[in-house]
C-alpha cells in the first residue's frame, strides 16, 4: 500500500538538516487506532527504510507489542503482516480497537498513514537511546546505545583480517544513520557503544 503521508514527512525530512549539514533520518510520533496508542518511529538511515510500531501499555494489556514494517523506497508496506498480523489483531481487539470486525491490513496501514505527520522537526528526532528502546529487532549490546568509538574488528584464527558483523551494521545505521554506515563500511571499522551518554560524535575528526 503506497504511504502518501509518510512520503511527504520523508520528503520534508531531506529539508530538516541537522547540526552537521545533513538531512535527519529519524522521526518519531504517535498513532492511535481504536483502544492503542502506538510509539512510531520512521527510519531512512535504513535499507529498506524502517516504521516501527511499539504499543503503549494499558491496564488491559500492559505488555507492550513490537511491530517492524519494511517500507520501499517509493513508500510502500506490504499489506500481508505474516506472523505480525495474529498479534496485531489480538492487541487491538483486546482494547477494543476492531469493534468486533475483522483486522484488515490495509485499513490499518491507511489509518497508520493518516495518522502520519507531513512535517518533520528537530524535537522529534529520537535520541539513541529512544531508538533502541523502541527497536528490539536491534540485537547487539542492547545495554550500551550510546556511541563510543570505533574499532578494528579481530582478526581470524587463520590471521585473515577480522568482519564487521551484521548486527554491528544494522545497529549502526538504525541508531546513527546512512552515513554512518558508509563510514563504517568504507574503513572496515564496527561501531562501539556505552551504557552511559558519552556526547561522542561518530564522524571522523580532520
Amino acid at each position: 500500500m503506497f504511504m502518501k503521508n509518510l512520503k511527504a514527512l520523508h520528503e520534508s525530512m531531506l529539508n530538516t538538516l541537522n547540526a552537521h549539514g545533513e538531512a535527519v533520518e529519524h522521526q518519531r510520533f504517535r498513532s492511535r487506532q481504536g483502544g492503542v496508542t502506538f510509539e512510531c518511529i520512521f527510519s531512512t538511515g535504513e535499507t529498506p527504510y524502517m516504521l516501527s510500531l511499539t504499543s503503549r501499555g494499558t491496564a488491559e494489556q500492559p505488555q507492550s507489542e513490537f511491530f517492524l514494517f519494511e517500507v520501499t523506497d517509493d513508500y510502500k508496506i506490504a499489506g500481508y503482516f505474516g506472523d505480525m498480523y495474529g498479534r496485531l489483531a489480538k492487541l487491538l481487539s483486546t482494547n477494543g480497537g476492531l469493534s468486533g470486525n475483522k483486522l484488515q491490513p490495509n485499513d490499518f496501514l491507511a489509518q497508520l498513514d493518516a495518522n502520519t505527520p507531513t512535517k518533520a522537526t528537530h524535537n522529534n528526532v529520537p535520541g539513541t537511546d529512544e531508538i533502541i528502546a523502541g527497536r528490539p529487532d536491534i540485537t547487539e549490546d542492547r545495554e550500551s546505545p550510546y556511541w563510543s568509538h570505533w574499532t578494528t574488528p579481530r582478526s581470524k584464527a587463520d590471521g585473515s583480517p577480522g568482519s564487521v558483523s551484521p548486527e554491528n551494521r544494522k545497529k549502526t545505521a538504525a541508531l546513527l544513520g546512512s552515513a554512518a554506515l558508509a563510514y563504517s563500511i568504507r574503513v572496515r571499522m564496527s561501531s562501539c557503544w556505552s551504557p552511559t551518554p558519552t556526547h561522542a560524535n561518530w564522524r571522523p575528526q580532520d
